[in-house]
């Protein structure tokens, strides 16, 4: 797949090991995050405090970024991927005790920090084992894993909530998590040699500079589009409630949508290293919103699959063009720390979407969350398409 020369073995292990370890880990989450909604009402939740649940969730993965890309800087980007995934198993198992869907959310969010810890670290050590003009399609095999996880997790998981309860499939997941951590601590390889010196943090840089604060206006309204779309509750809860599909059929047109993303993947990757992650992304916001809006007047469930899937293609579009220009701008020295930054300050303003979408949809329908998703993409599409990034 990479380009051959003295790089290749770094590369192939590094992006391989990576993408693969995430994969399994994915797929073991996402037998039972598809029907996370379910569960926590299931536990004593009300919808808004479901809502509200995504909105702590996704505050929590965005708030933690910062640090792990700054300790990414500091400490080698092989530590902050190994560490925190040794430490996942013990989240699981105490959620696999939690009876109180307070209880079980607290560990959860135990684990999404870890994830946002990692996240920098991913996303550097990507970028440092890949040629520029590859980067792309670097980006495009790690999400290819990624959404295969995403697809293969929910058709497991509509044979194991038939057949065990979540605490035990927490703690299988626990198990695997363990496996992938032993896996990261013996394959990856460490890429990051201009270590940041302890304590040289110069946070001000980027607090201070009006660049990146319009990349962060920019990218603020994709990360709300996210959050009230595919990494949201609403889809789920819709599915459930209005559309009064069983658990497995949710976690069916789930495992369906990101089958087909895995299609897209690599091809997707060499688009976006032809003609630009930009212009890529622009169009990926809008039809990520779009179709989203679309797929909420499905009138029957093959036609829940169709718009489904192709939501779930832009969305994939979506994750790997950002993730290659975030790349495209950024210098090995301080790229973990600039990552953390852009992605904390995106992600806590996107984690007030769930919040926004609750109460949309508990004033005003079922149907407003997405509504509210599809501009969110027009003003994305908009600041993308006519405002340059540099």
């Amino acid at each position: 797949m990479f380009a051959k020369g003295s790089r290749v073995s770094l590369i192939e292990k590094n992006v391989f090991v990576l993408s693969f370890t995430a994969f399994i880990i994915t797929a073991a989450k996402f037998t039972w995050y598809p029907i996370l909604p379910i569960y926590l009402i299931d536990l004593g939740a009300n919808d808004f405090q479901v809502a509200f649940t995504y909105t702590l969730l996704t505050f929590s993965s965005a708030f933690m970024q910062f640090l792990g890309g700054t300790l990414s800087d500091i400490f080698g980007r092989r530590n902050l991927i190994v560490i925190p995934t040794f430490i996942f198993p013990i989240c699981y198992i105490l959620s696999a005790h939690s009876s109180y869907w307070l209880t079980l959310i607290i560990f959860l969010i135990a684990a999404d920090s870890l994830s946002a810890i990692q996240l920098p670290s991913f996303y550097a050590l990507i970028a440092e084992s890949t040629q520029k003009t590859k980067r792309g399609l670097a980006y495009g095999f790690y999400h290819l894993f990624m959404v295969l996880g995403r697809s293969i997790g929910p058709t497991v998981g509509m044979i194991l909530v038939s057949r065990m309860n979540i605490k035990s499939i927490f703690y299988l997941v626990a198990l695997i998590n363990i496996i992938c951590a032993l896996g990261r601590a013996v394959f990856l390889k460490e890429t990051h040699k201009m270590r940041l010196k302890t304590g040289n943090y110069n946070f001000w840089k980027y607090f201070l500079n009006k660049n990146v604060w319009y990349i962060i206006l920019i990218f603020s309204p994709l990360f709300m589009l996210n959050n009230l779309t595919i990494k949201g509750p609403f889809i789920s809860l819709y599915a459930h409630e209005v559309l009064r599909l069983e658990k497995s059929k949710i976690n069916l047109f789930f495992a369906l949508g990101s089958f087909a993303a895995v299609t897209y993947s690599l091809l997707g990757g060499k688009i976006i290293d032809k003609i630009g992650n930009k212009k890529v992304l622009a169009f990926s916001v809008f039809g990520l919103g779009f179709f989203i809006f679309l797929w909420s007047y499905s009138p029957n469930f093959i036609l829940i699959i169709i718009l489904f899937s192709i939501t779930y293609i832009f969305y994939q579009s979506c994750q790997i063009a950002y993730d290659s220009f975030v790349a495209d701008i950024t210098q090995e020295q301080s790229r973990g720390q600039f990552i953390g930054f852009i992605g904390t300050c995106n992600g806590v303003i996107g984690s007030l979407a769930p919040f926004v979408g609750g109460y949309l949809k508990n004033q005003f329908g079922m149907k407003t969350p997405f509504l509210a998703a599809l501009l969110c993409a027009l003003f994305s599409f908009l600041l993308l398409s006519f405002k340059k990034l540099e």
